[in-house]
C-alpha cells in the first residue's frame, strides 16, 4: 500500500473577486494542495511581477504574452478571473461634443500606461469598429510603462509625472479630451457632473459588440512559476480545477435565489445577463475562450506587443490545454 502523499503547500495571489472568495477564504482546497491564497490589490497585478512572490498568481494578459515571448520562467493556466466591457471605460467632459471614438482622432487622450491590457482591447475594436488607428490619438500617461515594453515607433505618447487622478483633472481642465482608464475614475464614484461616457449609451454598444463578435474581453489570466510546473505539473491541473470549482459555487449561489445579492434589481440583473450572455459567460478553458484569445494576441501582434502570432496552445501549460 503506497503511503498518501503529503499535500503540497501553494501560495496564490489573485482579487478578491465573487467567482474567487471560495479560494480565498479555504472553502475550496485543489486536491493534494494546502492552498495558502492571498487577495491582492486588482491594479498590483498589472504593475509588477507579482507572480515573482507566490508560487501562482493573477497576471495582466498582455504582460503575459510579452514575458512568454522573452521566456521568462512562468507559464499560464487557462484560467481567466478577469473580463471587462472595455467600451464603459472611455470618459469625456459631460459638455464635450465627443460621442464616438472617431470625434477623438488628433487630440490627446490620458491613460494610466498605453500598454494596458484594456488598451490592447480598446485600440484592437477602435480600429476594426470604427476606424480608428493607435497612432491618431494622442497618449498621455501620468507614469513610465515598465513591463519591459516599448512603446511602438509612429506612436506619440507624453508622460505627466503624477497618479492617475490627475488625468481626471487635465481632463476637466480640457488639456486632454478623453480618458481612458482600467478603473473607473474617482470622479465618476463621486458622480462628478462633469464626467460622462464616450458612448450615449454605452450599455447597448457593448452588448451589440458581444452578439456580433461572443467576446467578453479578458484581461487577466494566472500563471505559475515555470520551475514548479516542471517540477510538479500535475499542480497545474488541480489549481484549474479549484478555479473552476469555486466559480461554479458562486455561479450556484446567484441562481439559486435573486434574493441572495444586495441589488434591488437582482432578479432582473441575472435574467438579463443569461438571456445576453448564456449560463456562464466566465467560463475558464482554452476551448471555450479560443476566439476570445486569438483575437487578444492578434492585436498584440499587431500594436507591437509581441513579434510574432504564437500558438494558442504554446501559451499554456500543456497539460491543462484539455481542461
Amino acid at each position: 500500500m503506497k503511503p498518501a502523499r503529503i499535500p503540497l503547500p501553494v501560495t496564490l495571489a489573485v482579487g478578491d473577486y465573487d467567482r474567487t472568495r471560495a479560494l480565498l477564504d479555504g472553502q475550496v482546497q485543489p486536491e493534494g494542495i494546502t492552498l495558502q491564497a492571498k487577495s491582492e490589490s486588482i491594479p498590483d497585478f498589472c504593475l509588477q511581477p507579482i507572480y515573482e512572490r507566490y508560487d501562482a498568481a493573477e497576471m495582466s494578459l498582455s504582460w503575459y504574452l510579452m514575458a512568454h515571448e522573452r521566456g521568462e520562467p512562468v507559464v499560464a493556466l487557462p484560467v481567466f478571473p478577469l473580463r471587462m466591457p472595455v467600451h464603459a471605460y472611455m470618459f469625456v467632459r459631460t459638455d464635450s461634443p465627443h460621442t464616438n471614438p472617431r470625434d477623438l482622432v488628433g487630440k490627446k487622450v490620458g491613460t494610466k500606461r498605453y500598454r494596458s491590457t484594456i488598451n490592447v482591447w480598446l485600440r484592437g475594436i477602435l480600429r476594426e469598429d470604427y476606424g480608428v488607428e493607435p497612432w491618431e490619438y494622442q497618449w498621455i500617461t501620468p507614469a513610465p510603462e515598465g513591463a519591459g515594453f516599448l512603446i511602438p515607433s509612429g506612436i506619440s505618447v507624453t508622460v505627466r509625472p503624477g497618479e492617475m487622478k490627475d488625468m481626471e483633472e487635465l481632463l476637466f481642465d480640457g488639456e486632454i479630451e478623453g480618458l481612458i482608464t482600467p478603473v473607473l475614475p474617482e470622479a465618476w464614484y463621486r458622480r462628478d457632473p462633469r464626467m460622462r461616457r464616450l458612448f450615449p449609451d454605452c450599455k447597448a454598444e457593448f452588448i451589440s459588440y458581444f452578439r456580433r463578435t461572443g467576446i467578453l474581453p479578458i484581461t487577466h489570466t494566472v500563471v505559475m512559476a515555470k520551475s514548479l510546473w516542471e517540477k510538479e505539473p500535475w499542480v497545474a491541473e488541480r489549481l484549474c480545477d479549484a478555479f473552476r470549482e469555486a466559480q461554479r459555487r458562486c455561479l450556484d449561489f446567484y441562481y439559486a435565489d435573486p434574493k441572495h445579492t444586495s441589488f434591488a434589481g437582482a432578479l432582473f440583473i441575472l435574467e438579463e445577463e443569461r438571456t445576453i450572455f448564456g449560463p456562464d459567460p466566465w467560463a475558464h478553458g482554452l476551448e471555450a475562450n479560443k476566439r476570445t484569445l486569438e483575437t487578444l494576441v492578434r492585436y498584440a501582434h499587431e500594436q507591437d506587443y509581441i513579434s510574432r502570432l504564437p500558438a494558442l496552445e504554446d501559451l499554456f501549460a500543456r497539460n491543462t490545454l484539455h481542461l
